[in-house]
């Protein structure tokens, strides 16, 4: 895991990109995980320990936004607004999707079904002739 954090971090140094190392090593480490040059195997320690102890990981964030508790003691509302909008927008459009794609399989299914019906008549008839 370290060796596609570095990647990562080298891959925006080197080409000055706007897109965190962090985000380009994980990039790196899918891309890994979906050629099979990496097996979650050779990296369950590693990962355990971390998934172990993610709440560590998340404070210095939760501590960095300390830093802008005045700025955000003014906006709160607004913030509030745009999360609470937001997770609605989210919920409605993965129910719609989920629906849209629940009505394709129930057409394709329909659809063999009907198809396997049409090819047992035309067996009866074909031996009935």
């Amino acid at each position: 895991m370290l060796f596609f954090s570095v990647l990562g971090e080298g891959t925006r140094v080197l080409f000055h990109l706007p897109i965190p190392g962090s985000i380009l090593g994980t990039l790196f480490l899918f891309l890994a995980f979906e050629m099979r040059l990496v097996k979650p195997e050779h990296l369950g320690g590693t990962g355990d320990f971390l998934l172990n102890n993610l709440t560590i990981l998340f404070v210095p964030a939760g501590v960095g936004l300390l830093d802008y508790f005045g700025d955000i003691a003014t906006i709160w509302p607004i913030l509030l607004g745009a999360v609470v909008i937001c997770s609605i927008v989210t919920m409605v459009v993965a129910g719609k999707t989920a629906e849209v794609v629940e009505k394709m399989l129930q057409s394709v299914q329909l659809k063999q079904t009907s198809s396997q019906k049409l090819q047992k008549i035309k067996r009866k008839e074909q031996q009935i002739d």
